[in-house]
């Protein structure tokens, strides 16, 4: 095959690949965007100029926020890329936090292509990861720890792409790219870090002390600099603004004894989470064993090549280690994200661990196809969860009362929404103006129609 039908051919694959995975995620995405109290927070501040983007991350749910506003300068971005498209409506910034994600599954596709030279290999592992349920159903949602997902899946492709080993910008970006992960969500951490050994790894293998120390000092001034907005805002606040006092505490208590390390909690938080991101709609209890025995085989087959341990291993390990560190519940899957391309990979790294190139390759196109036989199961599966199929109407709805030269008073729904939905919100993005002196009151109906109250003063 010439060189430029290969190259066709990969952008082909690519291309074809980006376009089904991306259509996925957005399927109706205009009709049951799931707006809630998060998603108009973080698509209210990124309507605003650059200047007046936050220096720190979103809010945690265990107090703080994350330490640093690479979320934030993405979403932007997303906004004034995707918005003008869409009116800046707020689906439009799950549509360009789905393009994100695909894109990262595309450039871990082509890595591990790369990289095992089976394109097979790469098509399951980006399918496997695109049509988990609970990631699908989240995928397209403006939210921060989808963001860092995508990132530490892009970080993970350029080391298994050899970035960091060809040149000091190599590494530059490829440790921006895992830090700023970190930034959007601070369990990307151990993935991070991850990254940070691989980097490592080969001039330490080498002995090449100048290189390994060079470096290591690249990537010190990479997370160095991009924690400088966070340095202002602690500057600007006095140091009373703590980023992330529940997590420090509680690896105070640990350490002082005050509690003893949570591994157990830990392992049964990482693998329940594997099952319910990976395995769920089928019920497989067997899992956890069998990911740890695809563990011992890829570490006995891959052991020679420590960057790759270091990228699929390295990161479940020190996840359950590190939060045994946490007290706290892990019930919410949803820290485990960033971890999931580390666990497919080392289940398909495992199976396709023999001798035999002839063998493997096969075994890898048979992984291909039961990822697809599958896939509309777990596509299913993510339509079950909960949406809001209501957004459709406050879209339609806000379009006719913005178009009224009325501010109005209040809008209101005849159907109930959940707790943290504004159903203003809208409204106010299509220039509508809400206004407590207003006598008006618009009321949309279940049927997308809008009712117009005016109140006697």
């Amino acid at each position: 095959m010439s060189g430029r039908l290969s190259r066709y051919l990969h952008v082909g694959v690519l291309a074809c690949v980006f376009i089904s995975i991306f259509a996925i995620r957005i399927y109706r995405i205009d009709e049951h965007f799931l707006l809630l109290e998060d998603q108009i927070r973080d698509w209210s501040i990124v309507l605003g100029p650059f200047t007046k983007l936050p220096l720190v991350g979103p809010p945690t749910h265990v107090g703080g926020y994350t330490i640093g506003p690479a979320f934030y300068w993405i979403m932007w971005v997303v906004r004034v890329t995707f918005g003008p498209w869409f009116q800046n409506l707020p689906h439009a910034g799950g549509i360009g936090q789905a393009a994100l994600q695909s894109g990262a599954d595309v450039l871990l596709l082509y890595a591990v292509w790369r990289r095992t030279q089976s394109v097979w290999l790469g098509l399951a592992t980006a399918v496997l990861l695109a049509t988990a349920g609970y990631d699908l159903h989240l995928a397209a949602v403006i939210w921060n720890p989808m963001v860092g997902t995508a990132l530490a899946k892009i970080a993970t492709a350029l080391v298994m792409l050899g970035w960091p080993e060809r040149s000091a910008a190599g590494t530059a970006v490829t440790a921006a790219v895992a830090w700023c992960g970190v930034q959007s969500y601070t369990g990307v951490i151990f993935v991070a870090l991850s990254i940070f050994v691989a980097i490592l790894v080969p001039p330490f293998g080498r002995r090449d002390r100048t290189m390994l120390l060079q470096k290591a000092r690249i990537i010190a001034l990479v997370v160095a600099a991009l924690q400088i907005p966070y340095m202002l805002h602690q500057l600007s606040t006095g140091f009373t603004h703590s980023a992330m006092g529940a997590v420090t505490g509680s690896v105070a208590r640990i350490l002082t004894g005050q509690d003893p390390p949570q591994l157990t909690n830990s392992w049964a938080g990482y693998f329940g989470a594997v099952h319910r991101i990976q395995v769920v709609p089928w019920n497989a209890p067997w899992s956890v064993w069998a990911l740890i025995a695809c563990g011992v085989v890829v570490a006995n087959r891959y052991r020679r090549d420590p960057t790759l341990l270091a990228v699929t291993l390295l990161p479940q390990v020190m996840a359950i280690v590190g939060y045994a560190f946490y007290v706290g519940d892990f019930l919410d899957s949803y820290y485990y994200f960033s971890l999931m391309p580390a666990a497919v990979l080392t289940v398909l790294l495992a199976l396709t661990a023999v001798s035999s190139r002839p063998i493997a390759q096969t075994i890898a196109m048979a992984l291909f196809a039961l990822s697809v036989a599958i896939a509309p199961a777990r596509i299913a599966y993510a339509h079950s969860l909960p949406r809001m199929p209501e957004y459709r109407l406050l879209v339609d709805a806000s379009r006719k009362i913005a178009k009224v030269p009325q501010p109005m008073r209040e809008i209101q729904t005849e159907f109930k929404l959940p707790p943290t939905a504004d159903p203003a919100f809208v409204y106010k993005i299509l220039g509508g103006r809400i206004d407590s002196a207003s006598p008006f009151v618009a009321v949309i109906k279940s049927d997308g129609g809008v009712a117009f109250t005016k109140i006697s003063p």
